[in-house]
């Protein structure tokens, strides 16, 4: 274990067959496992899968794990950082019908966010997810509007996916142990986002100001900010369009509000 990585290898084999049950690997499935670590989850998703490729960040695990599975064809062990990884090529196969690969990551704390925020953009690509977070981020992904969770996490993620929380997990089931619970979640990414925004790159900017800074209202949330996100006019002009009090907070808004107040600013910023 090195400890400058965040690493917590889970040995609770009940654990395992809770995020193996959640996952329904079927023998027909391509599988992308990120942070394999000593390979608990990786052996089981290989013995189910058509296919697997596993990416592990730290290079001596990721050596261990491809002598361990070097004779295994269908199992393709990488080594290399989740978060900057391209995805585009994985699980290509000449004569075969793409299909949207499942996933199974068993995440370091601190890298467990933006790994899940870099795979949207391939979410064509990915169909069903199972995660493992701390579980403080695993209720903020999985808030309601209004409760003290809900945040720009919960938006951004409700927009390209449908989040479920499965199960705590105790830090018991890890070694070493860490200082806080976790909790496994299901995400199933949206090929096409029932919601749409007219700037994708847009929308996420207008969620981050709106949760900026808390308990202030949308308004000056969105105009009262260094530099601001539009002006107290745009801000009205939104608001009147779409019946939206502007005393609102943004915690207040649900995910379709977002979507609906993204798309009037960018027709005002275009007309």
């Amino acid at each position: 274990m090195r400890k400058k990585l965040g690493q917590h290898f889970l040995i609770d084999q009940t654990v395992v067959a809770h995020i193996l049950s959640s996952a329904q690997i079927t023998s027909t499935d391509h599988i992308l496992e990120i942070g394999p670590g000593k390979g608990v989850l990786t052996h089981p998703l290989a013995e189910q899968a058509r296919q697997l490729t596993a990416i592990e960040y730290d290079p001596l695990l990721a050596e261990a794990l491809q002598k361990r599975f070097v004779d295994d064809e269908h199992v393709h062990i990488l080594c290399g950082d989740a978060r900057y990884f391209d995805y585009t090529d994985l699980f290509q196969e000449e004569g075969s019908p793409r299909q949207r690969v499942k996933i199974v990551a068993n995440l370091p704390y601190y890298a467990a966010t933006p790994i899940m925020l870099a795979l949207f953009p391939h979410r064509k690509r990915f169909g069903k997810g199972i995660f493992m977070f701390q579980k403080e981020v695993a209720e903020r992904l999985t808030a309601s509007p209004g409760s003290k969770a809900y945040g720009s996490l919960s938006v951004i993620t409700q927009f390209y996916s449908e989040p479920q929380y499965g199960f705590s997990v105790p830090p018991q089931a890890f070694r070493p142990q860490p200082k806080v619970d976790s909790a496994v979640i299901t995400i199933h990414l949206y090929e096409t986002p029932p919601l749409q925004v007219d700037d994708h790159d847009f929308f996420t900017r207008l969620v981050k100001y709106a949760f900026a800074t808390r308990r202030k209202t949308l308004k000056n949330a969105l105009t009262k900010s260094r530099p601001a996100f539009c002006t107290p006019a745009q801000f009205h002009h939104a608001c009147d369009i779409l019946g939206i009090d502007g005393r609102i907070r943004g915690e207040e808004l649900s995910v379709e509000d977002f979507t609906n107040l993204c798309n009037t600013f960018i027709r005002q910023r275009l007309t």
